[in-house]
């Protein structure tokens, strides 16, 4: 099958990344192994590993453009980007002021979120440019990063943050 040592090598750095099942991390390595030994099932055995990682965060098979990141920071900005999802889901749902003043921006139709959901997804895609451009050390044109760097990890995110906590 044309490509597949490409794809092995995506799914197996994906398996390999931290908190992935360990079950599961066996079960795709056995497929793998067979693949690799045999040429002519290959494409069966592809189908096979994609029904079972597609939709895992961080999966190597998704719809779109193949992404460039390591499976271990796809794997955290997946993990990271549906947190703030679910977090401002809940959020807008919870308060009906935010539902008033939380609107489109203009160039997305404007107007007002018709569910928490909406409003949560959209958060979510800003923060994960975010997430990626941070990454990528992204610049402007004068050389000077765009924002913060950062190491890929859930850890490295969050310990640059400091948090002052009020006595009582």
């Amino acid at each position: 099958m044309e490509g597949w040592n490409a794809r092995t090598e995506e799914v197996s750095e994906f398996i390999a990344t931290e908190g992935f099942d360990e079950q599961l991390g066996q079960v795709i390595q056995f497929q793998l192994d067979f693949g690799n030994e045999n040429e002519e099932q290959q494409e069966r055995v592809w189908d096979s590993i994609k029904s079972m990682i597609r939709g895992l965060d961080g999966s190597p098979v998704r719809r779109g453009k193949k992404s460039n990141l390591p499976a271990s920071v796809n794997v955290a900005i997946d993990q990271i980007c549906g947190e703030v999802a679910s977090l401002h889901t809940d959020l807008f749902n919870d308060n009906i002021v935010l539902q008033a003043v939380l609107l489109k921006h203009g160039k997305s139709g404007g107007g007002s979120y018709s569910e928490g959901s909406e409003y949560g997804i959209a958060v979510s895609s800003k923060v994960r440019t975010l997430l990626k451009n941070m990454y990528s050390g992204k610049t402007n044109d004068s050389g000077v990063l765009t924002q913060p760097e950062w190491d890929g990890t859930v850890d490295g995110l969050t310990s640059t943050i400091t948090v002052n906590e009020e006595e009582e």
